[in-house]
């Protein structure tokens, strides 16, 4: 610093020393320091202050200025109906003492947090607080926590009860351990909540699903599900925030209760002193009957569709609904529609992108392509999509897919099929067919047929042969790592035995005598105790890849079994250029035959021969089944 510079230095500290102190009366603090340190040229991180004096006044719906605050009035800053009453007001002036800022051996380091709508606010104090315990702490802290409140135009000495009890706790801690060991939360002040203002209004519970865009045309309920609820009109009241601002509550706004219709034997009504609840008492589906609510379980309709609206969360509420349109250029369920319920009858086509779910199914037309179908039982007379059932009937399979537990299709002309039981009264060409148990065809009369025995394709990913497999190698990989690593620790264990028998033997006669042990033989301890705890850990988790090995082996010698007894059966003499396959799980081999045209009436089977299995044929017994 050049010569210049030191005698501007000392002219600036005079300046201050010869302002400060400086005492004013504000109601902002922040503004004063700040018009203070503008006037005398001296930063803002130089100023300090101390509270001298504190006046709070209100203002009354009665009143035309506001008034200090008495030993009579000051319990009114306490009445919850005066403080709630937005037209009274309330205001603080502060007396201060403006001086040099000065490090000291009290500080107070941490953050203030003020909540939503200033209604709360603590201070988080931390560890690296410069406090020194003495009689006089907990002045020091409330002076300081008042200054802080301060600088933040929050009220004291009032809605601050909670921060005296804060302070005495943490002045406590300090009193006895001397120093803090991690944050301490104070709460500053808590202001009146305000009570939300509950506004009228009918909420229609069964339209949970429906939106702008996708309306719903039948409103399945469950028995004890709520409908429709009438929450009456209820004022709130204001709150007032932490300084001493009022928090409106919400205006009131007009409402009438409607009335509504309903039928006593499926809907209940009750009413309270908030709200007017209608419940179901049944399962089924809600039907407005010309202004009258009633459930039933059954109900027909001329379509479904994207005007009429989707048909949701019907499926496991007892309903059953009969869609009408037979017309075989129009489509009783249209395009991109959803239906779900529990019984459903579709006496003409299903749409491009439809998606059914149910329970009992019946289709008299036709499915689109690229319709999806999802049901436990079913029947379709014409099916060009994809259908997933437990059971299901086709007439007419025209490249469509099926996914079933069991399937009987009178007509296929191509298509795919996967079930674990398959029969097909008249078969064409171009059908890939994968089951499980049996294949049974009454009339062959295509070719270009894939007819395959494969559990892979029938049980879909629950059983993926290449991650079957791939999983096997994992666990086996896994379960040698683990005894290696096994047998080391165990030698591990077994050399350090003796000593460590020592170390415990040490430790005991210690603790007998009152003697403190070493803090690295405790610690050699632990590690060991640690060691061998982890060793019986990795011999339990061995046992485990053991038995997840032995559970994937039976899985897959279950799979196997599956293969060795199925059968594809024709009750017709077999045509030419017809596939049988039976693909195996492990090895993840295919076996193949390609039939001729003079197998005549026959099935095929695998054969075991030792080392080797092959596909034979079987004949067909008189009552349709097989012999070998």
């Amino acid at each position: 610093m050049g010569l210049f510079g030191f005698f501007k230095k000392e002219n600036e500290e005079k300046k201050e020393i010869q302002a400060l102190p400086l005492v004013v009366r504000t109601e902002n603090v922040n503004d004063t320091l700040a018009k203070i340190s503008s006037k005398y040229n001296i930063p803002f991180s130089n100023l300090d202050f101390e509270i001298t004096e504190v006046k709070t006044f209100i203002k009354t719906e009665n009143d035309h200025e506001f008034i200090e605050v008495d030993e009579d009035s000051k319990m009114l800053l306490k009445n919850e109906n005066f403080l709630r009453n937005e037209k009274n007001e309330i205001k603080q002036v502060y007396e201060i003492k403006i001086i040099k800022y000065e490090v000291s051996d009290f500080e107070l380091i941490g953050k203030i947090e003020i909540n939503e709508k200033l209604k709360g606010a603590k201070f988080i104090l931390s560890p690296k607080s410069l406090i020194v315990y003495s009689d006089i702490l907990f002045e020091k802290f409330r002076e300081e926590l008042n200054k802080k409140k301060i600088r933040n135009s929050l009220l004291i000495n009032l809605f601050d009860e909670k921060m005296n009890e804060s302070i005495e706790k943490t002045v406590a801690k300090l009193r006895i351990i001397g120093s803090l060991e991690c944050e301490e939360e104070i709460l500053l002040c808590k202001g009146i909540d305000e009570i939300p203002t509950v506004q009228g209004e009918v909420v229609y519970h069964y339209k949970k699903n429906e939106t702008a865009v996708k309306k719903e045309l039948i409103y399945p309920v469950k028995a004890g599900e709520i409908l429709i609820e009438i929450k009456k009109t209820k004022p709130g009241k204001n709150g007032r925030n932490c300084r001493g601002k009022i928090i409106l509550a919400e205006k009131v706004k007009d409402f009438e209760i409607p009335s509504i219709g309903y039928d006593q034997k499926t809907i209940k009504k009750e009413e309270d002193n908030e709200k007017i609840v209608f419940t179901a008492l049944k399962n089924g589906y809600l039907y407005n009957d010309s202004g009258v609510f009633v459930i039933k379980d059954e109900m027909e309709i001329k379509q479904i569709n994207i005007k009429t609206g989707d048909v949701t969360g019907a499926k496991e509420s007892d309903i059953k609904i009969d869609v009408k349109e037979s017309d075989a250029l129009k489509e009783a369920i249209g395009d991109n529609t959803t239906v779900e319920t529990t019984t459903l009858i579709v006496r003409g086509n299903v749409g491009n992108s439809a998606l059914i779910k149910c329970k009992d199914l019946k289709i008299m037309g036709q499915t689109h392509q690229k319709s999806k179908i999802y049901t436990q039982k079913g029947e379709i007379n014409i099916h060009k999509g994809y259908v997933e059932a437990d059971e299901i009937k086709i007439t007419r399979l025209e490249n469509g897919t099926v996914r079933a537990n069991k399937a009987v299709i009178s007509q296929v002309v191509g298509g795919e099929i996967f079930a674990k039981k398959v029969e097909i009264e008249i078969l064409g060409s171009y059908l890939k067919c994968y089951a499980l148990d049996e294949i049974k065809i009454h009339t062959l009369k295509g070719s270009e047929n894939k007819l395959i025995i494969s559990p892979a394709k029938v049980l879909g990913e629950s059983i993926d042969t290449d991650k079957l497999q791939k999983k096997l190698g994992e666990i086996k990989r896994d379960l040698k790592i683990n005894i290696e690593e096994y047998n080391k620790r165990l030698r591990v264990l077994k050399e350090n035995k003796s000593s460590v028998n020592e170390l415990k033997k040490l430790y005991l006669q210690n603790k007998t005598k009152g003697i403190k042990t070493l803090p690295a033989i405790i610690k050699k301890l632990k590690e060991f105790n640690s060691f061998k705890q982890k060793t019986v850990e990795l011999k339990e988790k061995i046992e485990e890849l053991k038995q997840g090995i032995k559970e994937m082996k039976e899985t897959i010698d279950k799979l196997q079994n599956a293969v060795i007894y199925a059968k594809i059966l024709s009750l017709s003499p077999w045509t030419p250029y017809n596939r049988i396959e039976f693909d195996f799980v492990e090895p993840p081999i295919k076996l193949t035959y390609d039939t001729k045209g003079n197998e005549g009436v026959c099935g095929f089977k695998l054969k075991d021969f030792g080392n080797i299995k092959k596909i034979v044929k079987i004949k067909i017994k008189e009552n349709n089944d097989s012999g070998s």
